[in-house]
């Protein structure tokens, strides 16, 4: 089940959708040269490729998920919390270089967040998670040791480095916190209301602190309306999220 919604999401994606769609059209135009549909399609394409660079289209997506759940400013209410879980969000091996060039950018910020919130807490435990896949290490071995490297006692910090995905996380912090805990979740915006309805399925009092916030207030301003790669980011991490809420909406995991 895991591969398969792996696949889903690959072939989801707008980059991916929209190649496929553009191949489907050329593969009609050679078997069916007089058809106008594929110039349709091909200009339908356009226009849909145009709209996904821009920076509203992806405000319009993304902001919605972002602001389900607002930063944690005050921490006098994370103050019963006896853990700081920090979701992973990606790692790659390397032979050279340091452990920064290893972390995904998200799970750098993530845990600067995690670690931030767990020096203002009292007798709170850092808990950083995330397997791997193909490679040696992993994302929660990689963080624990960043965490260290910026002052955190080893003897602060609990390593669940076998969770594959949000799902697999809450059971394994569920094993390390025991039923009915309460958390501070931290992970990027748009991944937090899928993140926090998991982590409640599984008896949490969960207190949200998202980061790594990818749309801004004022998302409708000039340098938005020029295409850009990150707009295309916006949208992919917007659809991947809303086919997430859909999956655990209907039960899965």
């Amino acid at each position: 089940m895991f591969f398969l919604k792996k696949i889903i999401v690959v072939l989801t994606s707008p980059l991916t959708f929209l190649f496929l769609v553009v191949l489907a059209a050329a593969l009609w135009t050679w078997r069916r040269p007089e058809s106008p549909w594929p110039k349709r399609v091909f200009l339908a394409v356009g226009v849909a490729f145009f709209l996904v660079t821009l920076g509203p289209f992806g405000g319009l997506l993304l902001g919605p998920i972002e602001s389900v759940h607002p930063p944690l400013s005050d921490l006098e209410e994370a103050s019963q919390a006896g853990h700081v879980v920090v979701l992973g969000g990606g790692y790659r091996a390397r032979e050279q270089g340091p452990v920064t060039s290893e972390l995904a950018t998200s799970t750098t910020i993530r845990l600067n967040e995690g670690i931030r919130i767990h020096r203002a807490l009292v007798d709170t435990t850092l808990v950083v998670s995330g397997a791997s896949i193909y490679q040696e290490g992993s994302t929660a071995q990689a963080a624990a040791q960043l965490a260290i490297a910026m002052g955190v006692p080893a003897e602060e910090i609990a390593v669940e480095d076998r969770p594959r995905d949000t799902a697999e996380e809450a059971a394994a912090v569920y094993g390390l916190a025991g039923e009915g805990a309460t958390i501070v979740l931290v992970t990027s915006a748009s991944h937090m209301p899928r993140a926090v309805h998991l982590f409640e399925r599984r008896g949490f009092e969960v207190i949200p602190a998202p980061t790594n916030h990818l749309t801004e207030e004022s998302w409708l301003r000039s340098g938005t309306l020029w295409p850009s790669a990150q707009n295309v980011r916006m949208v992919e991490r917007a659809l991947y999220e809303y086919l997430g809420l859909l999956w655990v909406w209907i039960g899965g995991e």
